[in-house]
């Protein structure tokens, strides 16, 4: 178990080590793997003409792949190991070390700003989460879309068996508190996974959101009026029908629409 030998540490710097161990590990997955197809049908619908800056970008993959047709894309990762990879990767690809809590742009510089394969489910804090969401909207452009990809809480899995995964773990940590354990207190939609991408990659942690919680971070924002959290299939068709609250779909989407300046 990790949370044992992590406990003593602190949640928040806890977590961003963690991170920063496991991203690193899985460079060489992310650093050959292609666009997933929604990706490429994102970008073909979406991307063709923007500045868009991909948000989390890790080894490049989203990034590298978009700028080699032809896309105007910057990428931005708070791991460093990571984007050194997609730097020697991809030289003349433009790459800003930098957190998604603090990005280093000027107000309205990209026309689709993106935080895609669940970047945002990384962030252990509330805080973080907002900070991260005010940010995406201050560097979009009037006119643009932010866009969120995350983990859904109440992914069923083949068979319902990663939803009673989930519950199983829960009751488990219960357990462990009634028995007097000191291990880290995990929240409750916090998860610890093993690496799947790369061989010897560190476990990995992810904040498992909710359609309602996405939402509600966006309305502590005040951006309630410009969010809907939607399914990848309307969100590609471009209809953004919003997803039932507890939907069993493995992801959603938050996307967010900045209005036009309006000129007097």
């Amino acid at each position: 178990m990790l949370e044992p030998q992590l406990a003593a540490i602190g949640y928040g710097p806890m977590i961003q080590a963690l991170n920063e161990v496991h991203y690193a590990g899985e460079t060489s997955f992310y650093r050959d793997a292609p666009l997933r197809p929604c990706e490429n049908q994102l970008f073909a619908r979406v991307g063709a003409g923007c500045r868009i800056l991909d948000v989390g970008c890790g080894a490049g993959r989203v990034t590298r792949a978009v700028a080699a047709r032809g896309g105007d894309i910057v990428g931005v990762d708070v791991n460093g190991s990571a984007l050194a990879v997609a730097r020697a990767a991809a030289p003349s690809v433009g790459f800003v070390h930098a957190s998604m809590t603090d990005l280093p742009f000027p107000g309205a510089s990209f026309d689709q700003v993106w935080c895609l394969r669940f970047s945002f489910n990384a962030l252990p804090t509330p805080q973080e989460r907002l900070a991260t969401l005010r940010e995406l909207w201050r560097v979009c452009a009037p006119g643009g879309t932010v866009l969120v990809e995350a983990f859904n809480w109440y992914y069923w899995g083949r068979f319902g068996l990663i939803r009673a995964a989930n519950l199983l773990e829960l009751l488990a940590r219960s357990a462990r508190r009634w028995g007097g354990s000191r291990s880290l207190p995990l929240p409750a939609r916090d998860i610890l996974y093993l690496a799947n991408k790369a061989n010897g990659a560190a476990p990995g942690y992810a904040h498992l959101t909710t359609a309602r919680e996405l939402y509600q971070l966006a309305a502590a924002c005040g951006l309630g009026t410009f969010a809907t959290v939607t399914s990848e299939r309307e969100l590609l068709a471009g209809s953004r029908r919003p997803v039932r609250p507890r939907h069993g779909a493995y992801s959603m989407w938050l996307a967010l629409t900045k209005p036009n300046v309006i000129r007097s």
